[in-house]
């Protein structure tokens, strides 16, 4: 299962999140768990609280993909709250005496603190993950974006697919899961024969295999037979490349 899920970085992530800091709640009981649960319900609280959380936060992040810093914090107070109710509701069926709008608000303000938080330290780790390289020792128009890819994936260009924070590179000889987002990845492509389709999706023209309509919507099969779909906002870029059914 730990194999299946490292060959899926967008499940794996999360699930070793909610592992480790089940773990590490269970057993430091923060909040005065410690105090007021034993052992046993204390780490069932702890797992109940992280996974609620990450899964909400996974679907936030959904939403928010390719969004801007500044709309994503706005949007944090949106989190904070649904977060903080849903475990407001948890807390009023496990302890005794939990309620009133005071222990909401408290909540809310804890859940805003931290995600914000987070969200600052992701928007500082992809500005030094995405720092341009300073040297260019290869002529060809994707030497820079290829420079990123472990030695083993480097190759002719496929596609890309934004995976929240995280960029998905697929080439004739592998895939790859960098830290970038796709507009700068797209910018830093910009002299290789490519075009962004989708807000999630970009693809090299060279290796798109078949074009075709599916209930009124473009789709393009690709070289490693993925089908990716073509938005109403990037069709006239793609037809005017000569992508058309």
């Amino acid at each position: 299962m730990l194999l299946t899920l490292r060959e899926r970085p967008g499940v794996f992530v999360p699930v070793a999140v909610w592992l480790v800091l089940t773990i590490l709640a269970g057993l430091a009981g923060p909040f005065e768990t410690y105090q007021l649960l034993a052992p046993g319900p204390r780490l069932a609280y702890w797992a109940l609280i992280v996974g609620v959380s990450v899964l909400v936060d996974m679907g936030f992040r959904v939403l928010l993909r390719g969004q801007a810093l500044g709309r994503r914090l706005a949007a944090r107070l949106g989190f904070a709250i649904l977060l903080g109710w849903l475990v407001h509701l948890i807390n009023m069926a496990v302890f005794d005496g939990w309620f009133g709008w005071s222990s909401l608000a408290w909540l809310v303000g804890i859940v805003w603190v931290i995600a914000m938080a987070v969200e600052g330290l992701v928007a500082l780790n992809r500005v030094v993950h995405t720092a341009q390289p300073t040297e260019q020792t290869d002529e060809s128009p994707d030497a820079s974006f290829q420079s990123r890819l472990p030695l083993d994936r480097r190759g002719t260009l496929v596609r890309l697919e934004a995976q929240d924070h995280y960029l998905k590179v697929v080439t004739d000889i592998g895939e790859a899961l960098i830290l970038m987002r796709l507009s700068d990845a797209e910018t830093e492509l910009a002299a290789f024969d490519g075009l962004r389709v989708h807000r999630s999706h970009w693809v090299a023209i060279g290796q798109v295999q078949k074009v075709q309509r599916r209930e009124g919507r473009l789709m393009l099969t690709m070289q490693d037979g993925a089908e990716v779909p073509v938005s109403r906002t990037y069709r006239p870029g793609v037809e005017a490349a000569g992508l058309t059914v």
